[in-house]
């Protein structure tokens, strides 16, 4: 009997332009399906398009992952590729407001609709990074994950390693290695083949790139677990020592 597949899911969400972050939606959802018998991978995901303004925060970081900086985008899901200019004074009114919970409510229409068509694949277990804001999102749009194993690889790391915080999905692709070219996907042991329509989208802080890095990262942290503690503790190592190095506050030269 086939076993079944592995659903690594990863949701990219956006506070409501006019809201100051309070109202969030979902924007996009992707799927890395793993069959385990086959070692095959095969790619599922969704944009969600509404007449909605939205506010995107995306970090910034060093090479070690840290975080340094932050970039704002103000754009319509309707049009992603236009970036508006951003008001700091703007506010919805009650109407803007009711319109928001609208396409709030049809974003998660949109979502159960998605997943009901990805569970005729025979998934088995649905594995998150961060799970907390996926499910609470599954359970706001009524997708019922009854039935499933649920993993989250960052509580998984963490716990395995006794390490004193979470991580991010950024510092461990760098301990993997995560390298994307023109056809495929790899870490430092594996490499995958990525169908042709989905080479655009895979990208990390992208739904599906997000997706295709947590399935790797699986790969490293459970089939090549001696390689990847090292890689984890080197890595800790250094980002302690970075952060140290900036908390510093040299004195100036008399």
């Amino acid at each position: 009997m086939a076993a079944p597949l592995i659903a690594y899911i990863d949701m990219e969400f956006a506070g409501i332009y006019g809201t100051r972050q309070l109202m969030q939606i979902p924007i996009e959802i992707g799927v890395v399906l793993h069959d385990p018998d086959a070692d095959t991978l095969s790619f599922a995901g969704k944009p969600f398009c509404y007449d909605i303004d939205v506010e995107l925060w995306k970090n910034i970081t060093d090479e070690v992952g840290k975080r340094v900086d932050g970039k704002r985008r103000v754009f319509n899901l309707a049009e992603p590729g236009i970036t508006r200019d951003y008001n700091r004074k703007f506010s919805l009114d009650f109407a803007q407001k009711r319109a928001a919970r609208a396409a709030i409510n049809a974003v998660h229409r949109d979502l159960r609709g998605f997943m009901q068509a990805l569970n005729r694949r025979e998934i088995g277990t649905l594995v998150f990074f961060a799970r907390q804001r996926e499910m609470d999102t599954f359970h706001h749009a009524r997708v019922n994950t009854d039935g499933f194993v649920i993993r989250d690889l960052q509580a998984e790391i963490k716990n395995r390693f006794s390490l004193k915080e979470h991580v991010s999905l950024d510092r461990m692709s760098l301990v993997i290695g995560f390298g994307i070219d023109k056809t495929s996907i790899s870490s430092r042991n594996l490499t995958y083949q990525i169908p042709e329509k989905f080479r655009y989208v895979i990208k990390p802080h992208k739904a599906i790139g997000d997706a295709a890095r947590m399935l790797l990262l699986d790969a490293e942290f459970n089939r090549f677990e001696d390689e990847f503690r090292e890689g984890v503790e080197g890595h800790m190592a250094e980002y302690e020592s970075r952060k140290l190095a900036a908390q510093e506050d040299p004195k100036p030269s008399e």
